[in-house]
């Protein structure tokens, strides 16, 4: 009987309660992340969309509405559905062309919690 209880005297570990609040945050970090990801791969892929226009031939000599025009058929390719026109400004000066993009993303994260996230990008697209 003295072995027993001595035996539980020296035991260690997490209890129920320590694994169930261990669980809680993982999930809770899990659904955050599952929720902002998608967010932050549109992000990416903008970053990408507005830096590819350096490397097109001739950009500078393009209207405004053209600019504006390989910028959405690039949207479409990379499947970019939530940004509309609005989200960008072209500014033409001489040689240099520079495309700016602001808008933001408010994301729902769970009952009346939202997330909001700011995006501000410019581009600055010189004679080539």
């Amino acid at each position: 009987m003295l072995k027993q209880s001595l035996k539980y005297k020296h035991q260690k570990g997490f209890t129920i309660t320590g694994w169930l609040v261990i669980i809680t945050l993982f999930l809770y970090f899990a659904y955050l992340a599952m929720v902002v990801t998608p967010y932050v791969i549109s992000n990416h892929t903008m970053n990408r969309i507005l830096e590819s226009l350096e490397e097109e031939p001739g950009i500078t000599q393009k209207s405004k509405r053209d600019i504006m025009k390989l910028i959405q058929n690039r949207m479409l390719i990379n499947q970019v559905r939530d940004i509309d026109q609005d989200a960008f400004d072209i500014e033409k000066d001489g040689d240099t062309v520079t495309v700016y993009l602001e808008y933001d993303d408010k994301i729902h994260f769970m009952g009346n919690v939202f997330i909001l996230v700011e995006r501000n990008k410019s581009v600055e697209l010189v004679r080539n």
